[in-house]
């Protein structure tokens, strides 16, 4: 067992004991789980609802929560994954919205940095729409392997495959990756 494992063993039994030790899940996994669903969604708004429901949502089930070798994380990744689920299926589509105070946040930023701003997002979303090509199954490998840092094994275990074969699968995922980005003009 990893030591990431064992602290968040630790940690569940201690919310088990005490929900008022929940918030410390809530510091460790906030930023990211609202920087998962900020590329979902980029509605700043839907966001921070949808994260509060997530947190709302494992709260009222870290009792059930069983050891059955992923991490914490992982687990709470897969409460956000179904609630984005459920939300596109409530919307009738997938896709993205842009609110009005996006487009206005962006314009009041700080011009020295506007520039590179610009050009770093314009890369960051030629990767989010790279990434959208591929069908939902590999796109939660994509994001548990490179934005997670989630072990192949625990992968394996996440999605019901063999640890090879999330090997395979990510080798050729990468490689179209690069393809399809070489395209966009972000690879040369």
């Amino acid at each position: 067992m990893n030591k990431k494992i064992d602290k968040e063993k630790f940690l569940v039994d201690e919310i088990k004991k005490d929900k008022r030790n929940f918030e410390r899940i809530y510091e460790l996994y906030y930023n990211k789980l609202k920087n998962y669903l900020r590329k979902r969604l980029r509605e700043k708004s839907l966001c921070e609802d949808m994260a509060s429901a997530v947190f709302e949502k494992a709260y009222k089930s870290i009792d059930d929560f069983k050891w059955q070798g992923v991490s914490l994380s992982a687990w709470i990744f897969r409460i956000a994954r179904n609630l984005l689920t459920d939300h596109y299926r409530k919307i009738g589509r997938i896709g993205e919205t842009v609110s009005l105070t996006e487009i206005e946040n962006f314009f009041e930023d700080d011009e020295k940095s506007a520039y590179s701003e610009y050009i770093r997002d314009e890369e960051e979303s030629a990767l989010y729409d790279a990434i959208r090509e591929f069908n939902e199954e590999d796109q939660y490998l994509i994001y548990y392997k490179f934005f997670e840092d989630i072990t192949n094994i625990e992968i394996g275990k996440l999605v019901g495959i063999t640890e090879s074969n999330v090997g395979t699968k990510l080798y050729r995922i990468r490689k179209k990756l690069k393809k399809i980005l070489s395209k966009k003009g972000i690879f040369k």
